[in-house]
């Protein structure tokens, strides 16, 4: 028997946290941008230094990153899967480096605006392949816990550039905006030391014909030699998966057809995830916080800095409830108690800011609450598990293009919404929220815990080669019967192969169609 191969000396789940922990950089950089801005709105030798911007401008300041994101999910949508997981991570965290140092010298809006957005052209590049390497390492009874553990991060880069924003603010000259510009730096270069020793995907590697080096890799995740029956059975599968989608013909307008495997609506569901996710009003609370503060009650800029520190702390901490339970409860479950809760707090935002009372707050703590519950980790790792392989880095492509158009959009009208229509902006946020529950309740499948290949199997031919329409997606997915079978029918593909078995739907899967309810 072969020895078990390690990275950085390190197998098993123990190498899968060090896999957590530098792509959780990436996340880190996401919330620290988020965070730090939201700081500098309302900075007075920020805001000098640019011509004191009217809220329209200092809109665009901050949402411009959000743009360079998304031409940088686009960027990865075309190139496909010509490149790694991890050569697009580090190529995104050497980018964002470059922008965060033109923002950093910058002395007119135009220089700052051009560093925003190609800082943000990396991190889009970055949050594009992040989860997808994650899912694709991490195993499938912990995978909703390690995103949840790496989207902490995320917070954690919200609360650095929070009290990164307050301690600077009482230093005089340019000093207090170009530091905290010029600290995203420092997390690039963690990420571009780090990344290079740890795995690349097992999946990506075989889908490319890297089989062997797919298997090393597949088993140092796994803590475990290479020949190793559980070992040997994954990658089976993979591979049997492979197989199977190889038989449609691929290029990049997959994510627009069917393609033998529902690619158009399992992208079209990834879409909608991040639509929600962001309409669901967090931002309002997380990235423009200070400035909501300020504004919507009337706080004093310091009072208004600490209290969004002191709210960031409160979210971070929030965050850890999903690492117990994400894989329990399921992702639709999450979802729809995530946006009850949220749509609930944003109508007592509005009732607060509408009477003039100090309560939003409060409010804003229990929405992120909920948000970190039952959106942050869950929407993230969500697409992921939702696409085929073969769309996976496409399909994840055009989910965080959605993520990015709709950041962009909510930073971009937050701060005229609030000047204009005040605590009205609360209930839209509420409405989209409480309009989402139908949506997921519908038409999101549940992949909680799933192996990636299995849920091809959901969206299978059933008997007579007849596709099954999403509403049965759901409906077999909550059905335990039926997700017995599946399980056992790709037990069955990995041993004796796809073509023996013929897999156009799961065992039993005609008689469960006709009794499984969602």
């Amino acid at each position: 028997m072969t020895s078990s191969p390690t990275f950085l000396r390190l197998k098993g789940q123990t190498l899968v946290y060090a896999v957590v922990l530098c792509s959780s950089f990436g996340f880190l950089l996401f919330g620290y941008d988020l965070g730090f801005m939201g700081g500098l709105t309302t900075s007075p030798e920020f805001l000098g230094q640019f011509g004191n911007p009217n809220a329209s401008l200092l809109g665009f300041l901050v949402s411009s990153y959000e743009v360079g994101a998304m031409i940088g999910a686009i960027a990865v949508f075309l190139s496909g899967d010509r490149f790694g997981r991890k050569p697009i991570n580090i190529a995104g965290a050497a980018i964002v480096a470059i922008g965060a140092a033109i923002q950093t010298s910058s002395f007119g809006v135009g220089q700052f605006l051009a560093g925003r957005l190609i800082a943000g052209f990396g991190l889009g590049m970055m949050t594009t392949v992040i989860p997808i390497w994650l899912a694709e390492c991490a195993m499938p009874k912990n995978r909703g816990r390690m995103m949840a553990m790496q989207l902490s991060n995320l917070i954690m880069g919200l609360i650095i550039a929070n009290w990164v924003d307050y301690g600077m603010s009482f230093y005089a000259g340019s000093i207090q905006w170009r530091l905290p510009c010029a600290l995203q730096i420092a997390f690039c270069l963690i990420v571009c030391c780090f990344m290079p020793w740890l795995p690349e995907s097992p999946r990506y590697l075989a889908n490319v014909g890297k089989i062997g080096e797919a298997t090393v890799n597949l088993a140092a995740l796994r803590g475990d030699h290479p020949d190793t029956e559980s070992v040997t059975l994954e990658m089976k599968e993979i591979q049997c998966a492979i197989a199977v989608e190889a038989e449609e013909s691929g290029s990049w307008s997959d994510v627009f057809k069917d393609g033998g495997v529902s690619g158009f609506t399992r992208v079209a569901i990834a879409f909608s995830a991040n639509f929600f996710q962001q309409l669901s009003g967090v931002n309002v609370m997380s990235s423009l916080g200070p400035y909501i503060f300020q504004v919507s009650i009337g706080m004093s800029r310091y009072d208004a800095l600490l209290v969004s520190g002191g709210l960031q702390v409160f979210y971070f901490l929030s965050s850890l409830i999903p690492w117990i339970v994400v894989d329990k409860a399921g992702r639709r479950r999450l979802f729809i108690i995530g946006s009850l809760g949220m749509g609930t707090c944003m109508t007592l935002s509005a009732i607060f800011v509408g009477i003039g009372t100090k309560g939003l707050g409060y409010a804003a703590a229990v929405v992120l609450t909920f948000f970190t519950l039952g959106w942050q980790s869950n929407m993230w790792i969500y697409p992921s598990e939702l696409l085929p392989l073969k769309l996976r880095l496409r399909g994840g492509a055009i989910a965080v293009v959605s993520q990015w158009l709709w950041t962009f959009l909510v930073v971009e009208i937050t701060p005229p919404m609030i000047t204009n229509i005040g605590y009205k902006s609360y209930i839209v946020f509420a409405i989209v929220n409480f309009v989402t529950v139908p949506f997921v309740y519908f038409l999101y499948p549940e992949t909680s815990r799933l192996p990636l290949e299995a849920v091809d199997l959901l969206f299978a031919d059933r008997s007579g080669g007849r596709r099954p329409n999403i509403l049965e997606v759901v409906r077999d997915s909550t059905n335990k019967a039926f997700m017995a079978d599946v399980h056992a029918t790709l037990e069955e593909r990995a041993r004796y192969g796809a073509e023996a078995t013929k897999l156009e739907k799961p065992n039993g899967a005609a008689e469960i169609e006709s009794t499984a309810e969602v």
